[in-house]
């Protein structure tokens, strides 16, 4: 800015970004019940169930199977946000979505951290339901400007 400007509390400059493409493939472990289970409902409902506010502590895997890693956890919330059909919000440390449906996408908005600016797609299926516990495949494409503060 103009040195005569020197009330102004803002500065607009040009910047050049480099933009960066991340695609990685994770597995959520989501384990409703028994000795490993992962979540807890912490607002009950029925009849509608709407409302049910459950948080979880979901494990996350690099794969299938029992080579797969540990990667990390999705730990947060999750709330069932239709009074009519199965659609869950869910809300965690990584991303957020909704697994209603047994596939679908859930949009990447932001990021901080080595992944500023961050914005892509996450692609989302189930590929074990059972009872006791539910897997599902992360697709990820996330394209991110790192920033060196």
């Amino acid at each position: 800015m103009a040195e005569d400007n020197k009330g102004a509390y803002f500065e607009i400059l040009p910047v050049e970004l480099q933009k960066q493409e991340l695609r990685m493939t994770l597995f959520v472990h989501q384990v409703v019940r028994g000795p490993e289970q992962n979540q807890q409902v912490v607002v009950p409902r029925s009849n509608p169930p709407f409302g049910l506010v459950v948080a979880n502590d979901w494990t996350v895997f690099d794969g299938l199977g029992s080579g797969a890693s540990l990667v990390g956890n999705a730990q947060g919330m999750h709330m069932l946000g239709s009074m009519t059909q199965d659609s869950w919000c869910i809300y965690f440390d990584l991303l957020l979505g909704s697994f209603g449906q047994v596939d679908g996408e859930w949009a990447i908005v932001g990021g901080t951290g080595e992944f500023t600016l961050a914005q892509g797609v996450i692609s989302f299926k189930k590929v074990q339901d059972s009872k006791d516990m539910n897997i599902r495949e992360l697709k990820l494409r996330v394209f991110y400007t790192p920033i060196k503060v």
